[in-house]
């Protein structure tokens, strides 16, 4: 069940006459499936529920707030059918056009993951979960451990009966408030969730510890184990360290135990969060408000519990005369110039089906993609990039392979005045990729020029509303465009001129990103941008980056305004 309730109304009025997309084949240009099947996610996505909520408190988020993996996640892009034989099957295809923030010759190689299953049909293992809540003192704030209560009661109304269910609660010292049982005993769940309440300090090391604990030294390999972990803040009791935290995780994860990670308020550890779920090949999810609660725990539950494969292994070898500069869509990717390629703890089943809107949900479990900037140094028309793609199935020591191979008959260099997309519904992705770079792009100008920021958002507008008169029946890029606009009225707000030009900001890098302006730790996941900054959009801008630097060193800075 999904829903559009905590877009703007206006967002709701704009997609109300939009029609769903239609589905359409691989780089081979197949025609639409009915086969059922289904998209993938990887897993370590950070969703972008607190980007989001940065924005309705009218403040500016800061660039790691923004996970390509998560927004990918939040749109639906409807999968060719899985023709390859096996269970997962590579999905790519190749854009040539215009980059929408500079007008700039773009080639993208798309990756993605399909399979045969059905979202409609699929089932999962009974699971032994764990879930660990952070009832620290900081938790009484916004509502913080209601939204949790609430999120929690909707887990237990949708467990099933072969499932069992343990809580664990900690503060200063770790609670086991409901061990696991021989039945599934829901009332008791409910009111061991009802009697937590906010208090003390918080001890992230030893509630997760005790929480995977919990689970065995040897889990049953006949169900799913996983626990879900709660936080709202930054560790303050126990062991602190964020590696030695993720290094105890790691430890007994590798046990066969997975993990989530769940944020609440606005002041948690998100790369805490993140790096612990990447590893416990589960998702980071943040908890707005109420709606988001309940939709993040339906979804956890009935879709990122099994895996539909482990141990997944991409690959990407570009041809002579192709080099790749640049990738965006999961933090595993690791490349070099012709060469690239990800190892996966596990893949899930995306749980979206549709773009049309539902009142009962959000927009996330989409499914994850990967997109790979290429240059032509000296390509020719024909062979592009070769993939591969293995894994394991659960319960099977047996590795299964599938390769694809991707062409271009074109001129490499050439920019067509339309832009080449491999099959029909590579459009939604070319357009989500596009807007996610300038949704991104604007986030790192943001700490040093709102002039330079607007002027990407405008870029992005001008070329997502285009996009939309031609392909109406994209909803998910129509709710990007609302994002983009609490955005403009946000950096408005403080001075930003509208409609601005990127002349003067620093030049955007061969994957569409700002370059290297601020070094690798630039964009704190914990810091909003609110200083004040020049509004000439040139030179000048420039000059509060010392300040700005300084800031992003303030952690825990963010407050509800």
């Amino acid at each position: 069940m999904r829903s559009l309730s905590r877009f703007p109304r206006s967002a709701l009025l704009f997609l109300a006459g939009a029609a769903c997309a239609g589905s359409a084949g691989d780089s081979a240009s197949p025609g639409a499936g009915d086969d059922g099947g289904g998209g993938v996610s990887f897993g370590g996505a950070q969703d972008i529920g607190e980007f989001r909520s940065i924005l309705d408190r009218g403040e500016i988020p800061g660039p790691s707030t923004l996970d390509a993996n998560g927004f990918f996640n939040e749109h639906f892009a409807p999968p060719p059918p899985a023709t390859c034989g096996g269970k997962l099957c590579i999905t790519s295809g190749l854009s040539v056009g215009r980059a929408w923030l500079d007008d700039s010759h773009q080639a993208t190689l798309q990756v993605a993951i399909s399979t045969n299953v059905d979202p409609s049909t699929y089932t999962r293992l009974p699971m032994r979960l764990v879930v660990v809540v952070d009832h620290s003192g900081s938790m009484a704030q916004d509502g913080r451990l209601e939204k949790v209560k609430l999120g929690l009661g909707t887990l237990i109304d949708n467990l099933k009966d072969e499932d069992r269910l343990a809580i664990l609660s900690f503060d200063d010292v770790v609670t086991v408030d409901a061990p696991f049982a021989q039945t599934l005993n829901r009332a008791a769940l409910k009111t061991a969730v009802s009697q937590l309440q906010p208090r003390g300090g918080t001890n992230i090391h030893d509630g997760l510890k005790a929480g995977l604990d919990l689970l065995g030294d040897a889990p049953p390999s006949d169900r799913q184990n996983r626990v879900i972990f709660l936080s709202d803040g930054l560790a303050t009791v126990g062991n602190t360290s964020t590696p030695a935290i993720i290094e105890m995780a790691t430890s007994k994860i590798t046990r066969g135990i997975g993990l989530t990670t769940i944020g609440v308020g606005n002041d948690f550890d998100a790369p805490l969060m993140r790096g612990l779920a990447e590893r416990g090949a589960g998702n980071f999810y943040y908890v707005e408000d109420a709606a988001a609660a309940g939709e993040v725990f339906h979804d956890e539950l009935d879709y990122f519990m099994s895996p539909l494969a482990l141990e997944l292994e991409l690959k990407v070898t570009a041809a002579e005369g192709w080099e790749m500069r640049g990738a965006v869509g999961s933090s595993l990717w690791q490349s070099v110039a012709r060469s690239g390629s990800m190892s996966i703890p596990a893949v899930f089943l995306a749980s979206r089906t549709s773009q049309t809107p539902d009142p009962n949900g959000g927009r996330r479990g989409g499914g994850s993609m990967i997109f790979i900037n290429l240059v032509a140094t000296g390509a020719s028309p024909g062979r592009v990039a070769d993939l591969r793609l293995s894994y394991r199935l659960p319960g099977s020591t047996e590795r299964v392979t599938d390769t694809a191979v991707l062409d271009y008959s074109a001129d490499p260099n050439a920019t067509p005045d339309e832009p080449h997309l491999s099959y029909a519904a590579m459009a939604e992705r070319f357009a989500m990729y596009n807007m996610f770079l300038g949704l991104h792009a604007a986030t790192q100008y943001a700490g040093a020029s709102h002039d330079c920021a607007a002027a990407a958002l405008s870029a992005t507008r001008r070329a997502g509303k285009a996009w939309l008169v031609e392909h109406e029946a994209d909803q998910d890029l129509a709710a990007d465009l609302m994002l983009v606009e609490q955005f403009l009225a946000n950096l408005a707000e403080r001075g930003a001129q509208p409609d601005g030009s990127l002349a003067g900001c620093p030049k955007l890098g061969p994957d569409g990103w700002p370059e290297d302006q601020w070094g690798d730790d630039w964009g704190d996941d914990h810091v909003h941008y609110g200083m004040a900054c020049s509004s000439s959009g040139g030179s000048a801008g420039w000059l509060v980056i010392g300040l700005a630097v300084v800031l992003a060193g303030a952690r825990r800075r963010r407050r509800s305004s």
